[in-house]
């Protein structure tokens, strides 16, 4: 188990695709965010997913003024959850904070999730934390955001109110072991799974989440709808065969 009892070793981690106009505003507040708190440690990973823009070179000068920030980059875009992957597999933290680059996610929310954590400490959720975000979007991202975290509910037996959040506070040795297998925006919904999967409940806390102000969104509403009833069906099956004994079932959490 993380120790939560003192300062803890903080890793940030986050897929950046075509973030050229944004990218430098947001490591630097992450930074300066960051550096004022009390943490033993930490270090951005942000993985530039083969962006067809500025951003990794963006990345590359900002790491010269943040030493604690730690490009990645892949030569072609591999999909978010690839990006994501290659960076949680870069981190060094007893704690690894998920978010995205595009600044929707205001770093400022960390110390909420701490609290929440070090309150819930020693119950068997107190490994990771997820935020339940209060944002505005159009009704039917809306509605398939919670149609598809109802029907993950359902197959898990949780009750968890933002089930697709990308805004996660995880134990570094556990993220770092859950085998991810998402390409594409439906990270988010397999670290979820994968989490409870292991019996680790996430503590849920209330938090700020922005419009994007820079950028584009890469995901299509339409295809990204599709892709994410393809991936809950997938989820649904996989939780099947795992109480019916036709897959492995997930190692056990680590002993601390």
């Amino acid at each position: 188990m993380s120790d939560l009892s003192g300062p803890i070793r903080l890793s940030v981690a986050a897929p950046a695709y075509n973030e050229a106009e944004g990218i430098a505003a947001v490591v630097a507040d992450w930074h300066g965010f960051l550096a004022a708190q009390e943490l033993a440690d930490f270090e951005i990973v942000i993985c530039n997913d083969g962006s067809k823009d500025e951003t990794g070179a963006i990345l590359d000068r900002l790491a010269l003024t943040y030493p604690r920030l730690r490009p990645l980059h892949f030569s072609v875009n591999q999909g978010a959850a690839a990006a994501l992957n290659a960076a949680i597999a870069a981190t060094k933290g007893d704690w690894v904070l998920l978010l995205d680059s595009d600044g929707q996610f205001p770093i400022q929310n960390l110390p909420d999730m701490l609290a929440a954590l070090r309150q819930s400490g020693g119950q068997s959720n107190s490994q990771a934390a997820i935020g339940i975000r209060r944002k505005k979007d159009v009704a039917f991202a809306r509605f398939g955001s919670w149609a598809s975290g109802a029907l993950c509910n359902l197959a898990h037996g949780s009750h968890l109110r933002d089930f697709n959040s990308a805004f996660k506070l995880v134990s570094g040795p556990i993220l770092r072991r859950l085998g991810l297998e998402a390409k594409g925006m439906n990270y988010s919904t397999e670290v979820t799974s994968r989490l409870l999967e292991c019996g680790i409940v996430p503590v849920e806390v209330a938090i700020e989440h922005r419009p994007r102000t820079t950028g584009v969104s890469s995901m299509k509403l339409i295809r990204g709808a599709r892709d994410r009833f393809l991936f809950v069906l997938y989820i649904l099956l996989r939780q099947t065969l795992l109480r019916r004994g036709i897959l492995t079932p997930p190692l056990a959490r680590p002993r601390p």
